[in-house]
């Protein structure tokens, strides 16, 4: 296949970084040829703290790719996440252009293409537009409201927006190394669009995407989406209390995903883990049960923090197809069982595979891999591909970053006098001033259950198995050997 044809997605991550390359097929679903996961740093919470250490990352996974594929990268779309990302509804409406009050695909696109013009708070960017839902002389709601007759086409939007300096910082990071960013993708609805299948959609769910720093969750219902958050909380609250235990770090996320689990019940409390310690001599144990309840204790944060955003959304209840689970951290064992029954929905846990094809299914059968697939199928879907070659591209100047909306599929034209239609004034696009309680400290496991989750502001909406390459092998020890 001829290189132009090749898709490039970065995800840069709090823990990794993962670079998927994938390549249209002609049943319409992405074919991923290679992925390649990297040790990430300089990033906190899924922003970017360093640019020379996130450059770094990239460069090591994006050189992974290029080796396994004979090619260099000059060119790649990416994703974010973070806590800055923000979800805002914003209503409008214009004026039928049609004589007689027919709605025509022109009325459509003019409201749709209305939303483009809207100014997002100082210091942010729109990303996405996303119509909720049509409505006919503010009383009759449709789907598709073409052939329709009335005076007024409103509908309410939901808006997204990104912080602009944490965008730029990504973008700096990949011209450090040559590579320019075609198109920034929020990681929420990429991993979504991976996982999800249509009838999940239409029928109401939750997908959480638990990473490292932060938990990405987007509701679908109706084949829309109606809500998008970043809950600051994620997999390295648990690795922070398993090394309160005197376990060194650098043995901490084998630790976790290798012997731990979510249910404490679920384990032999008899049986012991040895760690080394800090000298040849020395070691550290732990229990099979006292490590399942430190992670027990930071996933019932996280699932509560999940069940308040999708009461937040207007949502609860409301789910048929309940919550779907992806991310590193959804491979810890019963992780399903404590979220279903901390949420009293059904669960599953994913794997990113819906839109891949069946030859290259292997490549993406991990839920980490989840926003890098799901932006490769995004971008097939848009269209999109990538330059790569024999050299890299010299890197450009450092600019603002420019954020293209997703847009409605153009339409044919009505009629001329469309332009010439008055129109409704546009409301401001609220403050992005919703937020967790900044004074929840993750560090506090211990505390009344009825509390559990922490207190939040009101407001619209509230923001809130990374790489281990470790050869060492742990010794799982009786009680009876134990010291």
């Amino acid at each position: 296949m001829a290189n132009n044809n090749y898709i490039i997605a970065i995800d840069l991550g709090t823990s990794n970084v993962v670079v998927a390359a994938g390549t249209p097929s002609d049943d319409g679903k992405i074919s991923v040829e290679a992925v390649a996961v990297r040790e990430s740093k300089g990033v906190v919470r899924g922003e970017v703290k360093n640019v020379e250490q996130a450059a770094q990352s990239i460069r090591e996974a994006v050189g992974e790719i290029e080796e396994k594929l004979g090619i260099t990268v000059q060119e790649a779309f990416t994703g974010i996440s973070g806590s800055h990302i923000k979800c805002a509804k914003h209503p409008y409406y214009v004026y039928v252009s049609g004589a007689d009050g027919e709605i025509f695909e022109e009325d459509v696109r003019r409201l749709n293409d209305s939303m483009t013009g809207v100014q997002a708070p100082d210091g942010y960017s729109l990303m996405h537009i996303i119509p909720q839902h049509y409505i006919v002389d503010d009383e009759e709601e449709a789907p598709d409201p073409v052939g329709m007759f009335g005076k007024t086409l409103g509908s309410t939007f939901n808006l997204i927006i990104g912080e602009n300096t944490i965008m730029s910082r990504l973008e700096k990071a990949l011209q450090k190394i040559g590579i320019q960013q075609k198109k920034l993708y929020i990681n929420p609805l990429a991993a979504a669009d991976a996982v999800t299948f249509p009838d999940e959609k239409d029928l109401g769910v939750a997908v959480v995407d638990i990473g490292a720093g932060v938990s990405d969750v987007c509701i679908y219902q109706d084949g829309i989406v109606r809500y998008v958050g970043v809950i600051p909380l994620g997999s390295d609250s648990i690795n922070k209390d398993i090394r309160s235990y005197g376990i060194m770090e650098r043995y901490v996320e084998e630790l976790k995903i290798k012997y731990g689990c979510a249910v404490p019940s679920a384990v032999d409390g008899e049986k012991l883990v040895k760690v080394p310690g800090r000298t040849p001599h020395d070691h550290k144990e732990i229990s099979f049960r006292n490590l399942a309840s430190i992670i027990e204790a930071r996933m019932l944060d996280i699932a509560d923090y999940v069940a308040e955003e999708i009461k937040a959304a207007g949502y609860e209840g409301r789910l048929t197809a309940g919550i779907i689970l992806t991310g590193g951290s959804a491979m810890l064992r019963e992780i399903k069982t404590l979220m279903a029954q901390r949420t009293g929905m059904d669960v599953r846990i994913a794997l990113p595979d819906i839109n891949v094809t069946d030859q290259t299914k292997e490549n993406a059968s991990d839920p980490r891999f989840s926003a890098a697939v799901g932006i490769l199928s995004i971008a097939m879907r848009e269209g999109g591909s990538v330059a790569v070659g024999a050299g890299r591209r010299p890197a450009k100047p450092a600019t603002s970053p420019v954020h293209e909306s997703a847009r409605p599929a153009e339409r044919q034209p009505a009629a001329d006098a469309a332009a010439q239609v008055p129109q409704a004034p546009r409301p401001p696009l609220p403050d992005p001033d919703f937020e967790y309680d900044t004074t929840r400290r993750s560090g506090d496991r211990d505390g009344d259950e009825a509390t559990r989750g922490g207190a939040k502001k009101k407001g619209l909406f509230q923001k809130l198995k990374e790489k281990f390459e470790k050869t060492f092998d742990f010794d799982v020890l009786d009680d009876d050997n134990s010291i």
